[in-house]
């Protein structure tokens, strides 16, 4: 049979059929990277500060996000991803309780975890609730002090926290490096050629 001009194209070019196949990844097979924190910590902008997109609303209204938002994308060095924006844990009244129930069941699809924390305020009562429930559920993590930009005395931050400014882009690249180093340990069968290509 004679081949029409996309399938000769799909077939013959070996790296434009890999990025189809990046494209088509099913969502089961994705790493489920779930942000966590309260409300206006900057957790749809810390999402969009290490997606390099616009893919989470940012407001200065409280509560933007009110309902799990799940998006599927690539994301280097990781590979085919699925990252989660959860409403707020310190959501109120009838309606919000609901939505912090809904955050803490992302955790049963959560391979990775980060937390984000509004640096100028620290961590609250809301944040060590979760933490807690990530650890009892062995999921690895990170805890993200936002707005790094904003505090002028930064301490010393023990292994598994960072602090960054999804503003000013920074440590944004170190973030992606600590998420990366999380999924390799843990879940290394799900990255399509991490036993082959090497750092550099």
């Amino acid at each position: 049979k004679l081949k029409t001009e996309n399938e000769t194209l799909d077939s013959d070019n070996p790296i434009r059929s890999f990025f189809m196949s990046l494209t088509n990844t099913p969502a089961a097979e994705r790493l489920h990277i779930g942000i966590f924190g309260r409300i206006n910590a900057g957790k749809s902008s810390v999402i969009n500060a290490i997606t390099g997109q616009n893919i989470a609303i940012v407001s200065d209204v409280k509560g933007t996000t009110t309902d799990p938002v799940y998006k599927t994308m690539e994301l280097l060095p990781l590979g085919p991803v699925m990252i989660i924006d959860t409403p707020g844990l310190d959501d109120e009244g009838q309606l919000g309780k609901l939505r912090v129930q809904r955050s803490y069941q992302v955790l049963n699809k959560t391979d990775i975890a980060v937390l984000v924390v509004d640096g100028v305020i620290g961590i609250a009562e809301e944040d060590n609730k979760i933490l807690n429930r990530i650890k009892e559920k062995n999921i690895p993590y990170i805890v993200v002090f936002n707005r790094a930009d904003l505090v002028k005395c930064k301490p010393g931050l023990l292994p598994g926290f960072i602090s960054v400014s999804a503003l000013t882009g920074e440590n944004i690249e170190q973030l992606k490096e600590e998420i990366g180093k999380l999924a390799v340990k843990e879940t290394n069968n799900k990255r399509i050629i991490g036993d082959i290509l090497k750092p550099g």
